[in-house]
This record gives structure tokens, sequence and C-alpha cells, in this order.
């Protein structure tokens, strides 16, 4: 009757052929036994079909997508490219044998296709709206729209190839404390990134990739010793890089998917619980703030420009920043609906520039971003624009939300992952634009489809698939 065990689901046979998964991590309910229940049972059970080429294909984009991400320039945007090319085709045949295969989402599932579209509809409409198109800005925004096939296509995939995804984000969380200790590249005043990530996308996805880690715990069953222990391993690789990236936004994002993580973990929990792990989790942050240098400075620097920065001194970190977001509101205002168009926020500054709006070094980073992605997105695309962006963190942060009153365990934890993902990411996006590029767009769009998928793919009571 056992067909797998351990790491990959239970596969079991009644009288009438018909075949569903058990996962020994309590990745479905038991399974069915009358033959009424048969007639009831839901794609997440059904599991009958033989391992293809495509499975190992799937279970090694799984595994490997995170790491390779952060080791080689242009991986991360070329694999999703790739994956969403593949999963289209994939989409457009219809093997046999594969009966959750072609159903179509819920409607939560159905808001999140249509929020990974929304980006580039609203880049489309402001920049032609403006007579010049600039595809090029359509680029990064299209990187959402490749999610699409993705998530619909792992939909179909076999539930035990999704236990490939369990040390994805420990191994890609290490990959990046390789990076900063073995091959690190010195952006200036200390601060590590890689060779093609600058130190603030490079901070931030060392330690989202860590926190994925840690909650991976006990994921798809109860791990080993061993297993506990590299995914710990990870967490701290993550959040070592991140240190000595020195980039603070990501440091911001901690203490809010802390407390997010102690919550939901704490539903049912003893008071004792309850009480420790918050204290344990404050102190574990008062430690790292007393015992590194590092944080201690960044931190102090915050204060430091502020205060040069009310003195009238307003070229620091933070006071450019600031004189960015107030130029970004001024042309906001002036152009509500539709924006400047592609690049009308750089085309701005050397005009606020002139007119002393700007510090001329204020003006020359603006040029490259706005330092936060919201206002950046609704100064070029306007409200429509800000909309669009929005959608892609507040519909998939419902999607998961949803999920985590689901039945399995593994859905939860899932869910978990998916939310605490989606909030690190807009709190990185409050100080730096984390879709200008495209290697951290493709990364948030791919690993939203992969985790959204799975979520799906393991909620017991998902009769659509």
């Amino acid at each position: 009757m056992c067909a797998y065990n351990g790491r990959f689901p239970v596969i079991l046979r009644n009288r009438e052929g018909t075949i569903w998964g058990r996962n020994a991590g309590d990745v479905v309910s038991p399974a069915l036994t009358d033959k009424s229940s048969v007639a009831m049972q839901t794609a997440v059970t059904i599991d009958s079909r033989r391992t293809e080429p495509g499975d190992w294909l799937t279970a090694a984009f799984l595994l490997g997508f995170p790491s390779i991400a952060m080791l080689v320039q242009g991986a991360s945007s070329a694999v999703s490219i790739g994956a969403g090319v593949i999963a289209l085709a994939a989409l457009c045949w219809r093997p046999a044998g594969v009966p959750y295969g072609y159903a179509r989402p819920d409607r939560l599932g159905l808001a999140l296709c249509i929020a990974l579209c929304a980006p580039v509809a609203a880049v489309a409409l402001s920049t032609l709206s403006h007579d010049h198109p600039l595809l090029r800005t359509w680029d990064s925004p299209s990187r959402f729209l490749l999610a699409v096939p993705i998530f619909l296509a792992l939909r179909r995939a076999p539930l035990r190839t999704f236990a490939w995804a369990d040390v994805s984000f420990t191994l890609g969380a290490l990959s990046s404390l390789v990076i900063a200790v073995i091959l690190p590249r010195d952006w200036g005043d200390g601060r590590i990134g890689s060779a093609f990530l600058n130190p603030i996308h490079f901070g931030d996805l060392a330690v989202a990739l860590g926190v994925l880690s840690a909650i991976a715990l006990n994921w798809w069953r109860k791990d080993s010793t061993f297993m506990r222990a590299l995914k710990f391993a990870g967490l701290f690789a993550g959040l070592a890089a991140s240190l000595l990236s020195g980039s603070r936004g990501g440091w911001a994002a901690i203490p809010l998917v802390a407390v997010l993580i102690v919550w939901e973990l704490g539903r049912g929990k003893p008071l004792h619980w309850k009480v420790l792990m918050p204290v344990t989790v404050a102190l574990l942050l008062g430690m790292v703030y007393g015992l590194s240098g590092t944080v201690r400075q960044r931190v102090g620097d915050v204060s430091s420009d502020l205060a040069q920065y009310t003195q009238g001194h307003r070229d620091t970190s933070v006071g450019i920043r600031l004189q960015l977001y107030e130029a970004a509101s001024t042309l906001i205002a002036e152009h509500p609906v539709l924006g400047l168009g592609g690049d009308g926020f750089r085309d701005k500054m050397t005009s606020m520039a002139k007119q002393g709006a700007l510090t001329p070094k204020a003006a020359a980073f603006g040029e490259g971003e706005v330092h936060n992605q919201v206002l950046a997105y609704m100064a070029n695309y306007g409200i429509v624009g800000g909309l669009a962006l929005l959608s892609i963190y507040i519909v998939p942060a419902i999607f998961f939300a949803a999920k985590l009153k689901s039945e399995s365990r593994t859905t939860r934890r899932t869910a978990l992952m998916g939310l605490s993902f989606v909030l690190m990411f807009f709190v990185f996006g409050l100080t730096v634009e984390t879709f200008d590029l495209k290697s951290t767009v493709s990364f948030y769009a791919t690993m939203l489809a992969v985790l959204a998928a799975i979520t799906e793919r393991s909620d017991v009571k998902s009769d659509r698939l």
C-alpha cells in the first residue's frame, strides 16, 4: 500500500482502484474509505500518475531557484522567464491521467492572477496615454505576468514534488553568506553585496531567505535533528549576510515578521509559550543590537541624519530620501491619475534641482530611483499605477491569510511563509525600489507563485485543483 514515505506523501489505493495521498507531515486529511467518500475526494488527495520527466524538472526548479538567484548574475530573471514559458506550454498540453490539472482557481486564486497582471497593465496604460510607450519600462512589471502561468501550472504538479522545496530557502540563505564571506563586493563604506546585487537588495534577499528557512522547520513532517540544525543555520546565515550588507530596510522587517510568526504559531499554545516566545525574540533582537557595532552605527545614523535634515543639511542618506519623497509627492499631486509616464520622475530631476526643490546630489540619486516603491509607481504611473502595485502586496496577503485557517498543518505553514514573504518585501519597498531590478522583481514574483501554488495544492479543503 505504501508507495512513498518520509519526505514524500504516502500513496494509498482502495479496492475500487482509486488512489490518493496522505503525507506523514499532515499534508492532507486521513484517507477516505467508504464509496461515497471516494466520490468526494479532493484534488489534493488524488496523485495517481507516475513520475514523469517534467516532475523532475519541477523538483529541480523548486530546490535550486533561490540559490541560483543569489549566486548567478541574471539567473533569477532567466529562470523565471524559462519557467514561465515552460509553464505556459504545459498549460496548453493536457496529458491524460491528471484529473486535478484543469479546473479553474477559486476566487482567491483568480484574484491573485488578476493582481499579477495589474502592474504591466497600469504601466502600459500610463505610457501609452503619454504617447511615448517606452517598452523597456514594461520589462520589469512583465515579470509579474510570467508568474501567472507558473502558479497555474504548479497547481497540476504531484504533491510529492513540492517536498523538494523543503530546504530551498535554507540553501539560498547559505549561498548568500558564502557570497558575503568568500565572494564579496565592497560597494563603498564597507557595505557588502554581490557582484551584481547592491548591498540593499542583497541584504534584503538574504534576510528574506533566512526567515523563510526558519519558518520551514517541520514544514512537511517533523524534521530530524540534522534538518533542524540546517534550517536554523540558514536563518543565521541570512541574518549574518544582511548584517554584512548594512541594509537597514531588511532589519526593519525583522521585528514585524517576528510578531507575525509568534502570533500565528502561538495559537493554541499554552500561556507560558505565548509569554516566553515574544520575550525570547525581543532578547535576541536586543542582543544583536548590543553586540553588533554595525547595527548600532547604522541605526544611530538615522537619528543623526534626521537631526541634520532639520538643521538644513539635507545631503545625508536619510535626507536625500526625504527630499525625493517630497519631490515625488509634489509630482503626484500635479499628475494624479496616470502620472508622468515611464521615466517621468527621472526626467524631472534636473528642473527640480534648478528650482531649488532638490539639492544637486539628491537630484542625481533621483535619476536612479525614488527609493520608495509605492511613490515611484505613483509618480510615474499615477494612482492607477499605485493601486496596481498595492494589489501585488494586498491580494497575496489576503490569499495567504485566508489559508492560515486550513485544517492542514502544511498548508498553514506554507501560508505563513507566503504572508511573511509579502510583508518583508512591502517593508523593503518603503526605502528602496525593490522592483526596478529585473532580478529582484523576478525573485519576488516567482517565489510568490511557488508559495501560492503549494498553499493551494496542499489544502485539504481545496476541490478545484
